[in-house]
């Protein structure tokens, strides 16, 4: 597939911001190829293991595609649901656009993900190389000139930079049809927040435009 793509007519590296789930598929085979380990060994050996999250897998899938998990860890995953309710495949169904390993579901829980987010806006408890991956992953590549009401949008890696007025805040939204989550960092504040839902909708938008901006204007007044 990867081999097949052209882009468009006067779409060229830098010169355009296009998401693409695609993309992050492009990195996982340079990873896999230049250290010749699967991702998730990867993300396991660098990422996970480093900062505790004893319960984040990306599982591979089996024929009916459920997570190939043992029965205690599928024991403490959730049923999945549409935005309208609606259950959708059995528990431990991994949606996924693309069909080869290592493009299923993340499963995680929210102590993981919160010892995630601590180390991406601080850090000084974790082993410095992994720390400045992490900063790096954080710096804007690309900034989208257009405005979205009072936001300016930028693109790093993965993470996307929202400009608003007197913070910015490093967030990215996601999910599929049965589950979605959402990570947002306002580091220069060491802020950050979690969003986990066993539901296929974007619970974001609160947590971008309200929530994060009005904890870091009350730390800034606080003298925090």
């Amino acid at each position: 597939m990867l081999n097949a793509w052209t882009p468009p007519a006067g779409v060229g590296p830098g010169k355009q911001r296009i998401y693409s789930h695609a993309g992050y598929v492009l990195l996982q085979l340079v990873l896999e190829r230049c250290y010749r380990t699967p991702i998730a060994k990867l993300v396991e050996s660098r990422i996970l293991t480093p900062l505790g999250m004893q319960a984040t897998s990306i599982p591979e899938r089996g024929p009916d595609n459920r997570a190939i998990m043992d029965d205690a860890a599928l024991r403490r995953v959730v049923q999945g649901y549409s935005d309208q309710g609606t259950a959708i495949g059995p528990i431990g169904d991994q949606q996924s656009y693309f069909d080869f390993p290592g493009t299923g579901q993340m499963f995680s829980s929210a102590r993981d993900i919160a010892a995630f987010v601590a180390a991406a806006v601080d850090g000084r408890s974790i082993d410095p190389q992994l720390r400045e991956a992490l900063r790096m992953t954080q710096r804007e590549s690309f900034h989208v000139d257009q405005r979205f009401g009072q936001a300016t949008f930028g693109q790093a890696i993965a993470w996307e930079t929202v400009h608003l007025p007197g913070v910015t805040v490093v967030d990215k939204p996601g999910g599929l049809n049965n589950a979605s989550g959402y990570i947002g960092l306002v580091p220069a504040h060491r802020l950050g927040i979690v969003l986990l839902a066993n539901r296929g909708e974007y619970p974001h938008e609160i947590a971008r435009y309200k929530i994060l901006p009005a904890l870091a204007h009350l730390v800034v007044a606080h003298g925090g």
